[in-house]
């Protein structure tokens, strides 16, 4: 009888604390713009993928504009800061452009909050077991090298493609924090199949070398001569310049 009872309390209180978790999910939203109700609904869809792998859902909003939004992922429902869970989206006036998702000191979980993420973008388009390969493989690496950066380098424009970049930071602010990151890189809608992925690599230019990613964009060309950062060094001081006037050695 009293292990029943016991179990009754263990139930009631893992109820209080699931109902106390979709509370917090349930923030102010403003949307007020195109790109501001895709994002609500966007997250909508992450919560849901959260809470049935058994994470708390995205519920402190921090900051809500037209053009950027801050949430992050607390324990306490009314902090002022991110716990160790940070996404800043960016948007334009009707879409999302980009999200960075931010987690402290643990890689297990970065790589679920970041599958979920992956899997908010797809749908049903993608299984929960490859939104995970990327990040769950980026956080391995951490585990292996906890002293040890990277960053893929971001290609930022928006194309037909959703683009997927992953860093780490250990002790990045001087403050035993070791923070993984994540970037997406939204496609443009309209010209997005739901299908195709590019995810950054350490190697080249920061994305998939695989595929000819210049495809993506109408009058963009990935690479680049740099000749327009030639330097043409001359004496200095000219010898009929001012300056000449004085012995600098």
């Amino acid at each position: 009888m009293v292990k029943r009872i016991r179990r009754l309390i263990c139930a009631a209180a893992a109820l209080v604390l699931m109902l106390a978790a979709g509370a917090g999910g349930e923030m102010a939203w403003e949307a007020a713009t195109p790109a501001q109700q895709m994002l609500k609904e966007y997250m909508a869809r992450v919560n849901q993928y959260l809470t049935a792998g058994g994470e708390l859902p995205v519920n402190r909003l921090f900051e809500m504009y037209p053009g950027i939004a801050v949430m992050g992922i607390t324990a306490d429902r009314e902090a002022e800061v991110p716990e160790g869970v940070e996404i800043t989206v960016t948007m334009l006036p009707d879409r999302m452009d980009q999200l960075q998702l931010r987690v402290s000191n643990d890689p297990d979980r970065f790589s679920r909050i970041a599958a979920c993420l992956i899997r908010a973008v797809y749908g049903e388009n993608i299984s929960e077991e490859s939104a995970l390969a990327k990040p769950a493989e980026r956080a391995g690496r951490v585990k292996q090298e906890p002293m040890n950066s990277f960053e893929e380098e971001i290609d930022s424009l928006s194309g037909t493609v959703p683009r997927f970049y992953y860093a780490y930071y250990p002790n990045q602010y001087h403050d035993g924090q070791n923070w993984m990151q994540m970037t997406v890189i939204f496609p443009q809608d309209a010209a997005w199949s739901g299908n195709e992925m590019i995810t950054g690599t350490t190697e080249g230019k920061g994305v998939d070398l695989s595929r000819d990613v210049s495809e993506d964009y109408e009058g963009y060309f990935s690479t680049d001569d740099y000749t327009h950062y030639e330097i043409f060094l001359t004496p200095t001081p000219e010898p009929d310049s001012a300056a000449a006037e004085y012995d600098f050695h």
